[in-house]
Protein backbone atom coordinates (compact mmCIF):
# COMPACT_ATOMS: atom_id res chain seq x y z
CA UNK A 1 0.00 0.00 0.00
CA UNK A 2 2.72 2.68 0.79
CA UNK A 3 4.47 1.30 -2.78
CA UNK A 4 1.07 2.53 -4.39
CA UNK A 5 0.91 5.76 -2.23
CA UNK A 6 4.72 6.35 -3.08
CA UNK A 7 3.85 6.03 -6.83
CA UNK A 8 0.62 8.35 -7.34
CA UNK A 9 2.58 10.96 -5.13
CA UNK A 10 5.60 10.38 -7.87
CA UNK A 11 3.27 10.81 -11.20
CA UNK A 12 1.98 13.15 -9.46
CA UNK A 13 4.78 15.48 -8.84
CA UNK A 14 6.04 14.25 -12.58
CA UNK A 15 3.15 15.66 -13.90
CA UNK A 16 3.47 19.28 -12.58
CA UNK A 17 7.08 19.60 -13.19
CA UNK A 18 6.06 18.90 -17.01
CA UNK A 19 3.04 20.86 -16.82
CA UNK A 20 3.20 23.54 -19.33
CA UNK A 21 0.54 25.73 -20.27
CA UNK A 22 0.16 27.36 -24.09
CA UNK A 23 2.07 24.82 -25.79
CA UNK A 24 -0.24 24.62 -28.95
CA UNK A 25 0.10 28.55 -29.39
CA UNK A 26 3.90 29.94 -29.09
CA UNK A 27 2.22 33.12 -28.65
CA UNK A 28 0.75 32.83 -25.56
CA UNK A 29 3.77 30.24 -24.48
CA UNK A 30 5.51 33.51 -24.79
CA UNK A 31 2.89 35.44 -22.77
CA UNK A 32 2.50 32.95 -20.19
CA UNK A 33 6.38 32.99 -19.42
CA UNK A 34 6.99 36.87 -19.31
CA UNK A 35 4.79 37.17 -16.47
CA UNK A 36 5.27 35.89 -12.72
CA UNK A 37 2.27 33.90 -11.24
CA UNK A 38 1.30 36.76 -8.15
CA UNK A 39 0.68 34.20 -6.02
CA UNK A 40 4.19 33.01 -4.59
CA UNK A 41 6.24 35.36 -7.24
CA UNK A 42 8.62 32.14 -7.86
CA UNK A 43 7.37 31.03 -10.74
CA UNK A 44 5.92 32.26 -14.53
CA UNK A 45 2.94 31.71 -15.61
CA UNK A 46 3.43 28.76 -18.27
CA UNK A 47 4.78 26.75 -14.95
CA UNK A 48 2.42 27.42 -12.05
CA UNK A 49 -1.17 25.75 -10.89
CA UNK A 50 -2.69 27.94 -8.83
CA UNK A 51 -5.90 29.26 -9.39
CA UNK A 52 -4.43 32.99 -9.63
CA UNK A 53 -2.21 32.18 -11.91
CA UNK A 54 -5.31 29.76 -13.93
CA UNK A 55 -7.06 33.31 -14.04
CA UNK A 56 -4.26 35.43 -15.14
CA UNK A 57 -3.91 32.29 -18.17
CA UNK A 58 -7.48 32.93 -18.78
CA UNK A 59 -7.14 36.79 -18.95
CA UNK A 60 -4.43 36.55 -21.53
CA UNK A 61 -6.09 33.97 -23.69
CA UNK A 62 -9.26 36.18 -23.77
CA UNK A 63 -7.48 39.46 -24.43
CA UNK A 64 -5.20 37.50 -27.06
CA UNK A 65 -9.05 36.52 -28.49
CA UNK A 66 -9.53 39.96 -28.34
CA UNK A 67 -7.10 40.96 -30.78
CA UNK A 68 -4.93 42.71 -28.36
CA UNK A 69 -1.11 43.55 -29.11
CA UNK A 70 1.89 41.54 -26.95
CA UNK A 71 2.71 45.38 -25.32
CA UNK A 72 -1.05 46.12 -24.72
CA UNK A 73 -1.39 42.76 -22.48
CA UNK A 74 2.01 43.69 -20.75
CA UNK A 75 0.76 47.58 -19.92
CA UNK A 76 -2.11 45.73 -18.78
CA UNK A 77 -0.40 43.33 -16.69
CA UNK A 78 1.67 46.09 -15.56
CA UNK A 79 -0.36 48.79 -14.37
CA UNK A 80 -2.48 46.20 -12.10
CA UNK A 81 -0.02 44.48 -10.13
CA UNK A 82 3.08 46.59 -11.04
CA UNK A 83 6.68 45.34 -12.95
CA UNK A 84 7.19 43.16 -9.74
CA UNK A 85 5.08 40.53 -12.44
CA UNK A 86 6.96 40.59 -15.40
CA UNK A 87 9.46 37.82 -15.38
CA UNK A 88 12.31 39.91 -17.02
CA UNK A 89 11.66 43.16 -16.69
CA UNK A 90 12.69 46.07 -19.05
CA UNK A 91 15.24 48.48 -19.37
CA UNK A 92 18.48 48.44 -16.92
CA UNK A 93 16.43 46.16 -14.18
CA UNK A 94 16.56 43.26 -16.92
CA UNK A 95 19.94 43.81 -17.93
CA UNK A 96 21.20 43.74 -14.71
CA UNK A 97 19.50 41.08 -14.14
CA UNK A 98 20.96 38.66 -16.52
CA UNK A 99 24.39 39.92 -16.36
CA UNK A 100 24.77 39.98 -12.45
CA UNK A 101 24.79 35.91 -12.70
CA UNK A 102 27.24 36.09 -15.32
CA UNK A 103 29.86 38.15 -13.70
CA UNK A 104 29.78 36.78 -10.30
CA UNK A 105 30.19 33.59 -12.28
CA UNK A 106 33.34 34.86 -14.08
CA UNK A 107 34.92 36.56 -11.08
CA UNK A 108 34.14 33.44 -8.88
CA UNK A 109 35.94 31.06 -11.65
CA UNK A 110 38.77 33.85 -11.72
CA UNK A 111 39.24 33.95 -8.48
CA UNK A 112 39.18 30.28 -7.92
CA UNK A 113 41.81 29.84 -10.47
CA UNK A 114 44.08 32.86 -9.11
CA UNK A 115 44.00 30.52 -5.48
CA UNK A 116 44.66 27.19 -6.54
CA UNK A 117 47.41 28.70 -9.29
CA UNK A 118 49.25 30.90 -5.59
CA UNK A 119 48.66 27.64 -3.97
CA UNK A 120 50.75 25.56 -6.28
CA UNK A 121 53.12 28.30 -6.44
CA UNK A 122 53.81 28.92 -2.59
CA UNK A 123 53.83 25.02 -2.38
CA UNK A 124 56.72 24.88 -5.50
CA UNK A 125 58.47 27.80 -3.82
CA UNK A 126 58.33 25.72 0.00
CA UNK A 127 60.74 23.11 -1.67
CA UNK A 128 63.27 25.64 -2.75
CA UNK A 129 63.38 27.69 0.23
CA UNK A 130 63.74 25.48 2.98
CA UNK A 131 65.02 22.16 1.22
CA UNK A 132 65.16 18.88 3.51
CA UNK A 133 68.15 17.94 4.51
CA UNK A 134 69.96 15.17 2.80
CA UNK A 135 70.34 11.97 4.91
CA UNK A 136 73.66 10.74 5.92
CA UNK A 137 75.14 7.64 5.10
CA UNK A 138 75.76 5.64 8.28
CA UNK A 139 79.58 6.10 8.94
CA UNK A 140 79.82 9.45 7.65
CA UNK A 141 79.45 11.61 10.67
CA UNK A 142 81.56 14.88 10.66
CA UNK A 143 80.99 15.45 14.55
Amino acid sequence: MKLFHFATLLVFTASQLFASYGKDNPRLQKLYSSFMSPCCWQHNLTLHDSPIAQQLREGIQIMVNEGRSDEEIKAFMVQRYTKRILALPDGPEGVWLVLIPWLASITGVLGLLLFLRRLQWDSWTAHLADPEPAELEPGWDFD
